[in-house]
């Protein structure tokens, strides 16, 4: 798993945020990449703080039924449990 999140640290993020948040396509995104890759890199753009990225992360985990491995400012890495 360790080499997965690894992989997915330095690749380019799969989904990216916006100023509409969480939508349900989003979810979905997620959902297809996890299933597929095991761990997915999002991105928040300028327009989320970083203090709201750290809960769209925590939101997303919970929706997705992932966790949140890394969280750096507003780049957000989710792992299957």
């Amino acid at each position: 798993m360790k080499d997965i999140i690894n992989k997915v640290r330095l690749d380019p993020p799969k989904v990216r945020i916006g100023k509409n948040g969480i939508t349900e396509g989003i979810i979905r995104e997620v959902q297809n990449v996890l299933s597929k890759d095991k761990a997915v890199k999002i991105k928040c753009l300028k327009v989320i703080p970083t203090d709201v990225a750290k809960n769209i992360g925590e939101n997303l985990a919970k929706l997705t039924d992932s966790e949140v491995v890394d969280l750096r400012g507003k780049t957000i890495i989710l792992a299957i449990k």
